[in-house]
């Protein structure tokens, strides 16, 4: 793998000199579209150099390290996949994958100066999490003092937040900084203070590169990313951040950002997005140490979409929201009868809705959907425990085993688009342009919808016309989510939405050619011989479906509809045509 170094691009020695000179925008490359700022609260931060068109490139990204998310378990440092201890790197000690991974360049330093130091480092276990894999990548950051110290004094400008640390996290960070002082014998090397401040700037600053999910060969990776840690968090962001396959970063517009607008970015997941500003800001106040005071953060409805809201249980129909949103132990105030509630009140429903989420099992779709029927007379319906149980009905639906696509039968598949749409709706305004968000919702819509179209038109509900219309509407979804989610890095779920919806547009165009080949051919024949053939209208009848492609033997998507239509279905079609979809 690819040494990554942050100032590939920065052309440190014509452009940085010594770095006691504060840093530019030029200082990272002549073609990036901002300019850097400064304020007591946030640091520094950056601005549009100019207008801003959604989706120009604003910049890229190398990331100074790389290493393991917190509460890692034991994993290579070379390639971090999963270890067992078979293998140790000759050198130092330290689990690898094998021969070839001891001399990666994430490796080296590190390796190099456990070996100066005589530190050999012994891990207790394999099958759970290790925190001595904690130290890694603040070791790693601290190297760059000797190894490129351009960066790293780039780094030291960014913000720690360690002047607001509560007495247990001081406390868990010293055995952390105890751990690579003493254990790893580095103290000569770095003092108290510096770690202290690389893990401050790591908490506040860090992005998650990689996340493993379910496969227990991959670990989870973060991040540092220097020049995008400029950017300051907003919880309706005005850009979007892809990984590529180097675990490069590049920042693109989503909307329009004119000349002098920050530019901002959502340190959140989109799973959050949705998420209400009380629980956003708890979230990014115990994560980043910091509290949020966005515009969203500000608002009330958060945008009009009212996703904290409560329905009043005074007047029946007024909304309860936050009346002093920033802060955490609110009161919340009705819109229409201005009865107002303790917040104790609306915290015990939704920790007890939450609670419920979290129990409920995702083979059993039936109680998320009893949930959202609880919650609709509780809960404004954009409220975020209605649009997280949505989402998760949404991820069900199509996806897990019992209810793949071709299993689900019609009401369920509708449910899947409405759910789809409404969480789209929103996305509007929480996530505008073409999120993350947005491209993951449109994948999960378009599988459902084109089900629904074959369905239709296998029963002969709809014309050859009518499906045609839909399947175009369907195709041009594709190319927006192959857009927004095909640059991303395969080795993640976006980035293998992306891989299936380029491979989903070229057998849909294929089948939308033929298709309409075939119509047309058909068409100027009945236009041709109309009068010649009105005898025979029984027999152009029976033609007209085998020259429309024949609805019996259609092929649809590949991966989205790629199994025989169920027993049931069969048989209550079979005395029309025998249908079977590929």
């Amino acid at each position: 793998m690819q040494k990554l170094l942050i100032f590939s691009t920065l052309n440190c020695d014509k452009k940085m000199g010594s770095i006691g000179k504060e840093v530019t925008s030029q200082d990272h490359a002549e073609d990036v579209l901002y300019t850097i700022k400064k304020s007591e609260y946030v640091g520094r931060y950056i601005v549009a150099s100019r207008d801003i068109k959604p989706g120009e490139t604003i910049f890229s990204d190398q990331p100074a390290c790389i290493g393991p998310d917190n509460s890692s378990k034991p994993l290579c440092l070379g390639c971090f996949r999963k270890v067992s201890g078979i293998y140790k790197c000759p050198r130092c000690n330290w689990p690898m994958c094998q021969p070839s991974c001891t001399t990666s360049p994430y490796h080296v330093d590190e390796c190099a100066l456990f070996r100066k130091r005589g530190a050999k480092i012994t891990i207790p276990w394999y099958d759970k999490p290790c925190t001595y894999y904690d130290a890694i990548l603040p070791l790693r950051v601290l190297l760059l003092k000797y190894s490129n110290p351009k960066v790293y004094d780039l780094v030291n400008l960014l913000m720690d937040h360690n002047d607001i640390l509560d007495e247990g996290t001081v406390k868990r960070r010293q055995t952390l900084v105890d751990f690579l002082r003493k254990s790893c014998k580095l103290s000569q090397d770095f003092t108290n203070e510096e770690c202290h401040k690389v893990l401050g700037i790591l908490s506040v600053n860090s992005f998650v590169v990689h996340d493993g999910g379910s496969d227990e060969a991959n670990s989870d990776l973060i991040g540092l990313y220097p020049w995008t840690s400029l950017m300051s968090h907003h919880c309706t962001a005005n850009t979007k951040i892809t990984t590529r396959e180097d675990f490069s970063y590049v920042c693109q517009s989503t909307v329009l950002i004119p000349a002098g607008e920050e530019i901002v970015t959502n340190y959140h997941h989109y799973h959050y997005q949705f998420y209400g500003t009380p629980y956003r800001r708890n979230d990014l106040k115990s994560t980043w140490t910091f509290e949020c005071m966005c515009k969203r953060c500000h608002d009330p409805t958060e945008n009009g979409t009212y996703v904290s809201a409560v329905i009043c249980d005074t007047c029946k129909g007024g909304r309860l929201l936050p009346i002093k949103p920033l802060n955490f132990s609110s009161d919340y105030g009705c819109d229409t009868c201005s009865a107002e509630y303790r917040h104790e009140i609306i915290n015990a429903k939704l920790a007890k809705f939450e609670q419920h989420i979290e129990d409920t099992k995702s083979s059993e779709p039936e109680e998320f959907e009893k949930l959202l029927s609880k919650m609709s007379i509780i809960f404004h319906e954009n409220h975020y425990w209605i649009l997280d149980v949505k989402r998760r009905l949404i991820d069900i639906y199509g996806n897990k085993e019992g209810y793949e696509l071709y299993r689900l039968p019609k009401d369920l598949l509708e449910k899947k688009v409405d759910y789809c749409q409404h969480l789209l709706k929103v996305a509007q305004s929480l996530c505008p342009g073409p999120s993350e968000m947005r491209g993951y919702l449109l994948w999960e819509c378009v599988g459902a919808r084109l089900r629904l179209a074959q369905w239709h038109w296998i029963r002969m509900k709809i014309t050859t016309p009518d499906y045609l219309e839909q399947l175009i509407e369907i195709k041009s979804d594709l190319k927006e989510v192959a857009a927004i989610l095909g640059p991303i890095r395969k080795d993640s779920d976006e980035g293998q939405m992306g891989i299936k919806a380029k491979a989903e547009l070229k057998t849909l165009s294929k089948l939308i050619d033929e298709m309409s080949e075939q119509t047309a051919r058909f068409s100027s024949s009945t236009l041709q011989h109309g009068n010649k053939m009105a005898s025979r209208s029984a027999s152009t009848s029976r033609t007209s479906s085998a020259t429309l492609g024949n609805r019996a033997s259609m092929s649809g998507l590949s991966s989205l509809t790629s199994a025989v239509i169920n027993q049931d279905r069969y048989n209550d079609l079979k005395s029309r045509r025998s249908v079977v979809i590929v």
